[in-house]
């Protein structure tokens, strides 16, 4: 879990005699790094979550502070702490309230408080933080595969997260060049501001770790309360629209499972489910409403369910191959059977739903039962094709 500015806020305040000026609700964002920030124009370099500090040593040029830390925002950087005193006196009203009414986080320390030593702890606190990170999700891993971890791990998490309560994984499975896996890790990183365990603010706050394993992106979250789930998903699609629209990411989320032990169960689930979604095209799908689909995509030798497919649609599948390979008037008698089928035997319903007249509905469906050998009279009759089909939509 990454460190929040609050957190080192706390731990340092008084040290350095830092106090918040405008932006109080925004302190529960991640910090990745400090920067000495005197010129603007670097901040198009800034990947979000930078803390600047800055001794406002332009700050006699007029708007230069508004115009930083506005720019400091849309990078959505962490904050800004100015040390006053020197080059700036006292900060503009007019700052202060913009940053208030954005929730830009704005700190300011006397000049006596060495900047350089500011800098050093703070990074100093990240890259350790960055190190127990490192060292937590091999442990983690380790339990999504469900193998044994030390239990002085488990006494250290259980702090933090209910280990007799339930996990819930959502699955990312990105595809993406070089250039835009760095695009796609900035992402995550803003996925990880949704989350905030601060007492103030709106954010989703509840317990979770986030970690990468083999090109997978497995975000558990701890006692997540179903009807929040759809916040979750919608910041999401917001975060990763730009890999949602170009059919760039699969999102796949698993049901709930009880205790920490069980996160292999868990992490099952949900790679079944962004198995589903990269495989029928379909950008996020939660195992819960999979169907029938939650059984197929379980079976380890995809080569039974295609053989079963093989042998129901065979023969109507070769006769579309001669009569409809040149996509001929009307559509083939495999998507004929489906109608049928989705249409409970109705010859008006398919003939309505392939816009196709109802004689020549009763011509094919005559001829198809003919080729299947099978009058599709009943439910019993018209079920394993129904299967069939669904194993074709599974594009294995």
């Amino acid at each position: 879990m990454a460190i929040r500015f609050w957190e080192i806020y706390e731990e340092t305040k008084e040290k350095y005699k830092l106090r918040i000026l405008a932006g109080k609700n925004g302190m529960d964002n991640v910090t990745g790094w400090v920067h000495m920030l005197e010129d603007e124009t670097i901040i198009n370099r800034f990947s979000g979550e930078e803390l600047a500090v800055t001794t406002g040593m332009k700050a006699g040029n007029e708007g230069w502070l508004l115009r930083l830390v506005s720019s400091m925002k849309n990078a959505e950087s962490t904050g800004i702490i100015i040390n006053t005193g020197m080059y700036l006196k006292q900060i503009p009203e007019e700052v202060i309230d913009w940053c208030e009414a954005h929730d830009f986080p704005l700190l300011e320390m006397p000049w006596e408080i060495s900047i350089t030593d500011l800098i050093q702890d703070y990074c100093m606190r990240i890259m350790s933080q960055m190190h127990k990170e490192r060292q937590e999700a091999l442990l983690f891993e380790r339990l999504l595969r469900g193998k044994e971890v030390p239990e002085d791990f488990l006494e250290d998490i259980g702090n933090r997260y209910n280990l007799d309560g339930t996990f819930r994984i959502f699955c990312l499975l990105p595809k993406y060049t070089a250039e835009e896996k760095v695009l796609f890790r900035q992402s995550v990183l803003k996925l990880e501001n949704v989350f905030g365990l601060w007492q103030n603010g709106s954010k989703i706050r509840f317990p979770y770790f986030l970690i990468e394993v083999n090109d997978l992106y497995i975000l558990a979250i701890n006692d997540f309360p179903e009807e929040k789930a759809e916040e979750l998903i919608c910041q999401m699609k917001s975060i990763f629209s730009s890999f949602f629209e170009r059919k760039l990411l699969s999102l796949g989320i698993g049901p709930a499972c009880w205790g920490i032990h069980n996160l292999k169960q868990a992490l099952g689930r949900a790679r079944i489910a962004v198995q589903m979604s990269r495989q029928m095209g379909r950008p996020i799908v939660d195992f819960n409403q999979m169907g029938v689909f939650g059984i197929l995509f379980s079976t380890e030798d995809p080569d039974i369910l295609r053989s079963y497919a093989d042998r129901l649609l065979g023969p109507l599948e070769e006769y579309d191959k001669i009569h409809y390979s040149d996509q001929g008037e009307g559509i083939g008698y495999v998507e004929t059977l489906r109608s049928y089928i989705i249409n409970d035997r109705s010859l008006i319903g398919v003939a309505r739903s392939t816009y196709t007249h109802r004689n020549t509905v009763n011509y094919r469906i005559q001829n198809i039962k003919r080729l299947l050998n099978n009058e599709l009279k009943t439910s019993a009759d018209l079920f394993p094709y129904q299967i069939a089909l669904c194993i074709r939509d599974m594009k294995l």
